[in-house]
């Protein structure tokens, strides 16, 4: 069942499959899940009594999850990163649980009050016991300039020992306290907050990366060419001859670059819907008409923007705007049953 806007400032929704029959329940999970990563589960852990849960906030540009599962392997694949666009970071608390990655930075496995970093832009296989995390997720360009090295720390296992770490660990369970009871105004100051704290944690942390130099540049060219493209969503103008210029990289290595994401003029258009989607989101723009929203997001028409919406999304802005959930996967008969707001509000923060 869905919950009701807890204040001005957050907005909460509950997502559960424990009252789903046995036999639909991690299907129903890895589904939903999907729109962050591939999971899997032994078949023991599938038909045993499954369970899981994400309790969800969303203020300002964060979302907090309160996340509850069984033991399972979670993977953010090249095919997801393509697919779904979203870059932001996360920042986790094990309340209960551990994780384990190899290819982590800074160790293998989350130590005691200990926190994880991820980074939606890089893939990666991580593996769990029976968990609960909380974890606070973040747009890429609310922290990306903060940062010194914003693409060295997909799964960085953050050391408790260190005195920031432990103050960021305090504030994510009191925000998770506190969270339903914020103003506009304050999920404001709690943004600037946490990306400073973030920001602080990440640029004194230790451990070797494992990227290769010719790894790390394709990175990095490709978050410039995409923050790029970010910044001038606006522009009814925007297109691959002028990027290309703009970026001072020819015509076909801009195709290259942005091929797994569909091509470039689809790239644009699933960036331009997101943002939407957030605008539609957020509270203090329920008087912007549909029209107003279009021209913001750099579609030349509302008439054109409607169609672009429901052809990805299978649902309007306006039925969004009144929660709608997005989803790029058709439903399901369970859906009356599960709340998977958070989906939404996942792919809107921008």
């Amino acid at each position: 069942m869905q919950s009701e806007q807890a204040s001005a400032g957050c907005s909460s929704s509950f997502f559960t499959v424990d009252n789903l029959p046995i036999h639909e329940r991690y299907g129903v999970w890895k589904d939903s899940i999907n729109c962050l990563f591939g999971v899997e589960a032994d078949k023991t852990v599938r038909d045993e009594n499954f369970t899981s849960s994400i309790e969800s906030h969303l203020f300002g540009s964060l979302m907090l999850m309160d996340v509850k599962s069984r033991q399972q392997s979670f993977e953010r694949a090249y095919s997801q990163i393509a697919g779904n666009g979203m870059d932001h970071y996360g920042v986790g608390l094990y309340t209960n649980g551990t994780v384990h990655c190899e290819t982590g930075k800074g160790g293998t496995e989350i130590k005691r009050n200990g926190l994880i970093v991820y980074d939606l832009t890089q893939p990666f296989i991580a593996q769990t016991s029976d968990l609960q995390t909380l974890t606070l997720v973040m747009p890429r360009p609310l922290v990306e300039e903060l940062l010194h090295q914003p693409n060295d720390h997909c799964i960085r296992f953050l050391d408790p020992g260190d005195p920031m770490v432990r103050m960021l660990r305090d504030q994510l369970i009191s925000l998770h306290k506190n969270v339903r009871t914020l103003t506009h105004q304050q999920s404001s100051t709690v943004e600037k907050i946490f990306a400073l704290m973030f920001a602080n944690c990440i640029n004194t942390a230790t451990g070797l990366t494992r990227e290769t130099s010719h790894q790390r540049n394709g990175i990095m060219n490709m978050v410039r060419m995409r923050r790029y493209f970010r910044d001038n969503l606006g522009s009814p103008d925007l297109n691959p001859r002028q990027a290309a210029h703009d970026l001072g990289v020819s015509r076909s290595k801009l195709y290259n670059y942005f091929a797994p994401y569909g091509g470039v003029y689809n790239y644009i258009r699933d960036m331009r819907l997101r943002q939407a989607i957030s605008l539609l989101n957020d509270p203090l723009r329920a008087r912007s008409s549909i029209y107003d929203i279009a021209l913001e997001c750099g579609f030349s028409s509302d008439a054109s923007f409607i169609r672009a919406f429901r052809e990805k999304y299978d649902t309007t802005p306006g039925e969004v705007r009144n929660g709608a959930v997005v989803s790029e996967r058709q439903t399901t008969n369970t859906n009356d049953l599960v709340d998977k707001r958070y989906e939404s509000w996942l792919y809107g923060l921008t």
